[in-house]
């Protein structure tokens, strides 16, 4: 397949958000080593509700996406301390929670906002359709998020020069929560890829980033599954690593994975292919 850049994909544009594991324990001192952890909540462990307050509510690049800000209080923002971090949110105590990946990079600052890349669904219509100031439950951040030390770890043996997003839909809040954050600055020889799967390119979400996360040095290659016509990657992610030449230095790469059961499982086997290490297939979960 051939590749598009982030310009050209927005020149088209314009024209036309998890659970399991355990976090690694030797801190590796770089630009991606995992911050010292803060108090957060288990995945398995049966959390406690806050209240909260939507900020505001407002539509993506996508229209089938809702860019959601939630006044959360210090505490609970303060506790979101990895990307890949997620929470529980529900509009009160009788009601479901639904489990939303962050999309806002960690930050050792007040202000207590949060920020959330929401699919329009029936399940998540009380979020995308709420009004400023509306009411809400959330728990504090859950998971152990993304242990980007693998990438700075020093091994002459089994180098790892590329990092490798393999994402579809709103897994992009994922790669945002981790490109903006301060721990992202690439080292040098070290490239970024963002495999970004959706229906065509007025699909993709967060496309008004793109240019922003190309000067720090991600390479966007679109994976388009209802765009007959499209010249670059058809088909589902798992598709586009499997395509020669678009996966760069395979052996000498980690893989952020955030997607479906099925796609999940045929990365890893992809990643199995190339022979990347499976501790180098990082999960949220």
């Amino acid at each position: 397949c051939g590749r598009l850049t982030m310009a050209a994909a927005i020149s088209v544009l314009l024209c036309s958000g998890l659970l399991g594991g355990a976090p690694a324990r030797r801190a590796v001192p770089s630009a991606f080593a995992r911050p010292r952890a803060v108090p957060r909540m288990l995945a398995w462990e049966q959390p406690d509700f806050s209240p909260v307050a939507i900020r505001s509510v407002k539509p993506s690049s996508s229209p089938r996406f809702f860019e959601v800000t939630v006044d959360a209080g210090d505490e609970l923002a303060k506790a979101y301390s990895t990307p890949g971090q997620f929470v529980q949110l529900r509009p009160s105590a009788d009601a479901k929670p639904g489990f939303f990946a962050i999309a806002s990079p960690p930050v050792k600052t007040g202000g207590g906002a949060l920020e959330f890349l929401v699919k329009a669904a029936e399940s998540n219509a009380w979020l995308t359709g709420a009004k400023a100031g509306a009411g809400a439950e959330m728990c504090a951040p859950m998971g152990k998020g993304f242990d980007l030390s693998v990438i700075s770890a020093e091994n002459p043996d089994l180098p790892c020069t590329n990092l490798c997003f393999a994402v579809a839909g709103s897994g992009v809040a994922c790669v945002r929560s981790i490109v903006e954050s301060a721990a992202f600055p690439l080292g040098a020889g070290k490239t970024a890829q963002l495999f970004l799967g959706c229906r065509d390119l007025a699909d993709l979400p967060y496309s008004d980033r793109f240019e922003a996360w190309e000067q720090a040095g991600v390479q966007l290659v679109p994976v388009l599954s209802r765009a007959p016509d499209f010249d670059g990657c058809k088909g589902y992610v798992q598709d586009a690593l499997r395509a020669e030449g678009k996966l760069k230095a395979p052996a000498e790469s980690a893989i952020v994975l955030v997607g479906t059961k099925e796609m999940a499982e045929a990365v890893k086997e992809v990643a199995e292919g190339f022979n990347i290490p499976k501790e180098r297939v990082l999960t949220n979960f």
